[in-house]
């Protein structure tokens, strides 16, 4: 799996992978199945979008060969799945950035997610119940 870089400016897949990566990438998560590259051509220039086959092919490929998709054939025909589901995919996400922060940077990120995130009762009520089942799971 590729090393991922996380793009704050940008929003959902696309904000670690290219921006078509991340657009074909929710188009084949929706599907929840493999995909024909004229399937996932259609779904993302539905609406008008000027994109051609071609570019589709070649992000499918890269994303296979990034071990994004895996890629199958039945005769003619090449399909393309998720090795992951979006929840997977984001849980490592979250996963590599909080991690990158809190080593690069120690305990201020913490804080600095505390006061971000936990903003009203119900929220830090949420932060004491995950403290206290991991608190379980490391004295257990």
């Amino acid at each position: 799996m590729p090393a991922d870089v996380f793009r704050p400016g940008r929003s959902g897949a696309a904000a670690v992978l290219g921006p078509l990566e991340g657009e074909i990438m929710e188009v084949v998560w929706a599907a929840d199945e493999a995909m024909s590259v004229p399937d996932v051509h259609r779904a993302v220039t539905e609406g008008g979008r000027q994109l051609s086959y071609s570019a589709v092919k070649a992000v499918l490929n890269n994303l296979a060969d990034k071990g994004r998709l895996e890629k199958t054939r039945q005769g003619k025909v090449t399909f393309f799945a998720a090795t992951r589901s979006r929840e997977e995919f984001e849980a490592q996400v979250v996963s590599t950035v909080v991690s990158s922060l809190k080593r690069n940077f120690g305990s201020p990120v913490i804080a600095q997610l505390v006061n971000e995130l936990a903003v009203d009762e119900e929220t830090i009520a949420e932060f004491e119940r995950v403290i206290a089942a991991r608190k379980s799971e490391l004295e257990g």
